[in-house]
């Protein structure tokens, strides 16, 4: 599925959710927590890189589609407008090796686990609807190394580190009750498994808000 209709279609259910309730919520400081699970790939694909290696010629490695990909957050909501909010996602995506030495792609699979932080700006808050956009920061946790398998060499190994970025967040919780309700939110960081390996990891996940 084309990643940038998953992008229109999740910006679009935010417009639906937002537009209907117009009541404010009437004490919406407190801890919340989500749980939520969807969509997990590498929407933003201008940074790739192309390498060359003694043995294997031209090469690359790229993040290959999208997989599921699930978490949790605690928000700690300090006022109508703002919140601090703590995540950790998890999600397994494939990555291709692709080499000038023959025409077969090799396949491994990267764990990715972001640790966001992110300040949450709740821009509309009704009885119904609560939308939130955040800048953030977060610390990407991989496994290591990657191993790729080429016919009548040996394997290729990409090794991996931790990284740093930044990103954009925002998010929507629509109200079931007054203590629950549904969420989705869109997350995404700037950063990589190494120089020759982009990530920069993207979540559309929808689930389940607790209010306490």
């Amino acid at each position: 599925m084309n990643r940038n209709f998953l992008v229109v279609v999740f910006s679009i259910v935010l417009f639906m959710l937002a537009v209907p309730s117009v009541q404010a919520q009437s004490n919406p400081e407190g801890w919340y927590f989500r749980a939520f699970g969807g969509f997990a790939g590498r929407v933003l694909e201008t940074d790739n890189v192309t390498f060359d290696d003694p043995v294997y010629g031209t090469s690359s490695t790229e993040v290959d589609g999208s997989t599921l990909g699930f978490g949790v957050d605690v928000e700690r909501r300090f006022s109508k407008l703002l919140g601090l909010d703590m995540a950790v996602s998890y999600a397994n995506m494939d990555v291709v090796f692709n080499q000038s030495l023959t025409t077969d792609k090799a396949t491994d699979t990267l764990s990715v686990m972001p640790f966001w932080i992110a300040l949450n700006f709740h821009v509309v808050n009704t009885e119904k609807v609560d939308f939130w956009v955040a800048p953030q920061i977060a610390y990407v946790m991989w496994n290591d190394p990657l191993t790729f398998n080429v016919p009548g060499e040996e394997p290729y190994a990409v090794q991996t580190s931790g990284a740093f970025g930044i990103g954009l967040a925002m998010g929507l919780d629509y109200w079931l009750s007054e203590n629950g309700g549904l969420n989705f939110a869109f997350r995404f960081v700037d950063a990589d498994a190494n120089d020759n390996l982009p990530v920069d990891p993207t979540f559309i996940t929808f689930g389940y808000t607790w209010r306490f």
